[in-house]
């Protein structure tokens, strides 16, 4: 009987610890971990996420869970870990149903890192490619439209960017690396106004380096084909001045 005090000791003892947790199925957390998401606290919605990931790894609702985790971070505008979430999924469940909405994601997350037109654009290269990516792997998503109006977008700024770096050249009177940006952005961006501008300034680094002849051909080449354009009048100046350089030449 000496063990019975004992034995009441540990019973108290028991009683007056913490309660069990109740166990939820795969199920019930990913229901509470989106709907947190759903109310916009997304950090929190990204603990639920990574707990339910982590408890029932290959279970059916995982895929989705991760795709929530992934947007979960892409909310708080943590794209360089949205962007990494949404790649485990694309490996791990490659013919996932979000798997075309994770590669335009992905896009999207190089895409929002893209800096302004004057600084290093390696990831507005990253988001193009990635954007194409998806064009060639899913040809049939329904993020096509917006893919290529994101792409146009970020090649306007490439084009800005490289457009700007002639027009540098210029003001610092070296006209040959002038020529040969405004060059490559007529190659490369073509549908970009910036190529149209390129095109008007290279008539003007031909005329400073005096290739009149070739500076002539650009200009009335350039009313021709932008006659409504801002720099249509400066292009007629120009062909007023290289007529009268060639005319007292004659003369």
């Amino acid at each position: 009987m000496r063990f019975l005090p004992i034995f009441l000791i540990l019973i108290i003892i028991a009683g007056c610890g913490e309660k069990p947790q109740p166990i939820y199925s795969a199920a019930d957390q990913f229901t509470f971990a989106r709907g947190l998401y759903d109310k916009g606290k997304y950090y929190k919605a990204q603990i639920a996420f990574e707990n339910l990931i982590y408890s029932y790894p290959g279970n059916s609702v995982i895929d989705t869970a991760q795709y929530y985790l992934a947007m979960s971070y892409y909310q708080q505008e943590e794209y360089s870990l949205a962007a990494g979430e949404y790649r485990r999924l694309l490996s791990a469940y490659p013919r996932s149903q979000f798997a075309d909405d994770s590669q335009f994601q992905i896009g999207m997350c190089h895409y929002k890192m893209s800096p302004k037109y004057e600084l290093d654009q390696s990831e507005t290269y990253e988001a193009i490619n990635e954007f194409h990516t998806l064009i060639s792997e899913y040809p049939a998503s329904g993020f096509l439209a917006d893919t290529q109006v994101r792409i146009k977008e970020l090649e306007d700024k490439l084009a800005q960017k490289a457009f700007k770096t002639g027009q540098l050249y210029m003001k610092l009177r070296d006209y040959e690396p002038a020529l040969i940006y405004f060059s490559y952005v007529r190659d490369n961006y073509p549908s970009t106004d910036w190529a149209i501008k390129s095109y008007y300034y290279t008539g003007e680094a031909y005329f400073k380096l005096e290739r009149y002849d070739q500076a002539l051909e650009i200009f009335q080449n350039f009313l021709n084909g932008f006659a409504n354009h801002d720099l249509t009048p400066r292009a007629k100046e120009q062909i007023e001045k290289i007529t009268k350089l060639n005319n007292n030449d004659q003369s």
